[in-house]
């Protein structure tokens, strides 16, 4: 599929909602649990998601529209949110979540259109990138994230569904 304005939006636009509706009324033991060392639990994540929707997405469009391969991104810190949302509520950091795409997606409205998919910016690890190309990771970034959420859930369980084990591949997906 190739990456269209409206279908992508149609992701981010759910990505709050998805969010909002799975993991508000979790306890911590869900909430903060991971994988083990070098793992992000889900309540990282959304700090994570929340950081990268401060200083990524919308920024870097814009500086390609204004700029386009003459200046180069500015590397992002995958793990500020981590520090930079400690000690929110998990409720918080979804209100902020939620407003903050909210808010990037009616900038979007006005910052681009088709006509702007294959204009190019300087990626500092991949070099050239369209803004196409940005946008659709915009949405896999999502996509990638839901599922990291939703398997560190499932392999709390690991040794709790017993034999079920094998008909649970979720359990033993990297």
């Amino acid at each position: 599929m190739e990456f269209s304005i409206e279908l992508g939006k149609e992701v981010l636009c759910n990505t709050p909602n998805v969010l909002l509706a799975m993991l508000p009324e979790l306890s911590e033991d869900w909430t903060l649990a991971n994988e083990g060392p070098g793992t992000w639990s889900p309540y990282q994540v959304v700090g994570h998601l929340t950081h990268i929707e401060e200083v990524d997405w919308i920024d870097r469009t814009r500086l390609i529209l204004e700029h386009g391969t003459n200046k180069t991104f500015e590397p992002v810190d995958r793990e500020a949110g981590f520090a930079r949302f400690h000690g929110w509520k998990l409720s918080q950091l979804l209100d902020r979540f939620a407003s903050l795409r909210a808010s990037n997606l009616d900038t979007l409205e006005g910052l681009a259109a088709v006509g702007d998919l294959q204009r190019r910016g300087v990626h500092p690890k991949f070099g050239e990138v369209t803004v196409s190309q940005l946008l659709a990771t915009w949405v896999v970034h999502d996509l990638s994230h839901l599922d990291q959420i939703v398997k560190t859930m499932a392999k709390q369980y690991t040794d709790a569904v017993g034999p079920w084990r094998e008909l649970m591949p979720i359990i033993d997906a990297p």
